[in-house]
């Protein structure tokens, strides 16, 4: 099921199918808490046990935490008690608010931590439909998590505003508009791949779609509102507090 069907479309699949997987990104987006996302992992075909710690049992699931995602797989937290090996098949269920998305996997390293099991997991997708729902989702966490301070002028520019630019290796850009007097945030101005979102204080937000940029519909507005509200909560640290609180303000 794709996230989203009007807006990052030319997002590449994820899918085994479309690259060698050597000439993958090997980068891991990390995931944080806040997002909205719930990670179940699922085993099937393995031999039954009188262990209840044994080897899985058929349609045997643990509910998990998401650590972080790359194009070649994820990494999550379980608990300590499991006794999984490595090269393991399984499914990786995802939900996302009312989206679902299951990504075959098998389990390439289990790593002890104190607060629990860390499985590296290598997707094994073979369908060109959930390849890009997975692309989509590991763009979504990249676009936030990726910012980083590009400028900050000391001196008001641009209408007498403090004016300062977070940027990214990704499609993603953030502009942030400060008052002067006490430098306190006006207005921003997101761009997340071919969309952008912008909003100043007092005013409703802004969807726009394209290049050079004009008004969304109202089918893409709602998707965008989406993506707005997925990135927020996986900003990089290098996004200051109170931004992210004027920025929360919007989501909806």
């Amino acid at each position: 099921m794709l996230f989203f069907k009007r807006i990052l479309k030319d997002t590449k699949s994820a899918a085994n199918t479309s690259l060698p997987m050597e000439r993958r990104s090997l980068k891991r987006y990390a995931i944080n808490p806040r997002f909205p996302i719930k990670a179940v992992l699922c085993y099937s075909g393995r031999i039954n046990s009188q262990s209840p710690m044994g080897p899985p049992r058929p349609g045997w699931q643990w509910q998990g935490r998401l650590l972080d995602c790359s194009e070649r797989g994820a990494r999550i937290q379980m608990s300590p008690t499991l006794k999984v090996e490595a090269r393991s098949l399984c499914d990786l269920r995802l939900t996302v608010e009312e989206f679902k998305l299951t990504v075959p996997c098998h389990i390439t390293n289990i790593r002890e931590h104190a607060e629990g099991l860390v499985f590296g997991l290598r997707q094994d997708i073979a369908d060109e439909a959930t390849g890009k729902a997975f692309a989509q989702l590991i763009e979504v966490l990249a676009l936030g998590s990726t910012l980083k301070l590009h400028s900050k002028p000391a001196e008001p520019v641009k209408g007498d505003y403090l004016v300062e630019h977070y940027v990214s290796d990704r499609p993603a850009r953030l502009s942030i508009w400060r008052h002067p007097a006490d430098e306190s945030v006006a207005a921003f101005e997101f761009q997340l791949r071919d969309n952008l979102v912008r909003a100043a204080e007092g005013h409703d937000l802004q969807y726009m779609v394209g290049v050079p940029p004009r008004t969304a519909t109202p089918a893409q507005a709602q998707e965008i509102q989406r993506l707005f509200n997925w990135v927020l909560p996986n900003l990089a640290a290098a996004v200051p507090e109170e931004v992210r609180e004027f920025l929360q303000q919007y989501a909806t």
